[in-house]
């Protein structure tokens, strides 16, 4: 069976006022291998462990900037990868798109529409699409809107395709992991201007889309 594997994350918080971040990053990372690179990750994970390093698992906002380096170094060889990402400026984002109910649908769509549907890869090709959400990405609330969003696009695509979500704990699989990596370092290019960390997986970022890159009005 033929079988594409999507890991979406998000980085930033769904606070549309001064006090939130000024940017929300949507980030899928796409496959159709899930062993590959998984070998380096457990042996940088002991590594780290020998050294004195308590880790149970990798999480880009809270590992130590050694690890980070270590991690990033590993996803920078992983050429089999595909990242995309869409850019949310939220103070740019219109009050009637704030909800939750039209805020996700339209933001999947933007996200997963790239890859899928202009450029890269064709999921009619595959018997079955996977996807994976990390559980602690954001609220209970916001993962129903999400998970809604999700099987809304798919469902709605011409061709028909299987398709499969899974929400689950990032500690429990690696590329919930490696996508919370990449997601992590897109997010701090646009929210600090560091891209320390984006340079290094500049090469797997196929599209990087600031939906409203074209808007003048802040809205807050």
């Amino acid at each position: 069976m033929r079988i594409l594997y999507a890991f979406i994350d998000i980085s930033g918080n769904y606070d549309f006022s001064s006090s939130g971040t000024k940017y929300l990053v949507f980030t899928s990372l796409i496959c159709t291998d899930v062993v590959l690179g998984i070998d380096q990750l457990c042996l940088c994970k002991h590594s780290l462990i020998e050294g004195g390093v308590d880790i149970a698992y990798f999480h880009a906002s809270e590992d130590k900037q050694i690890t980070r380096d270590k991690v990033f170094g590993i996803i920078a060889r992983l050429n089999h990868l595909r990242v995309d990402s869409v850019i949310i400026e939220k103070g740019k984002t219109h009050p009637s798109l704030q909800e939750l109910k039209k805020f996700y649908p339209l933001m999947i769509e933007k996200l997963l529409q790239y890859p899928f549907d202009c450029r890269g890869v064709n999921i009619n090709q595959y018997d079955k699409v996977c996807l994976f959400l990390d559980r602690e990405s954001c609220s209970k609330k916001e993962l129903g809107y999400i998970k809604q969003a999700i099987k809304g696009y798919l469902s709605n695509r011409p061709g028909g395709t299987l398709f499969r979500l899974c929400i689950h704990p990032s500690a429990t699989h690696c590329h919930l992991q490696l996508v919370d990596y990449c997601c992590w370092a897109i997010f701090r290019k646009w929210e600090r201007s560091d891209e320390r960390s984006y340079k290094k997986i500049q090469n797997l970022i196929k599209s990087e889309f600031p939906i409203f890159r074209f808007g003048t009005k802040l809205w807050y």
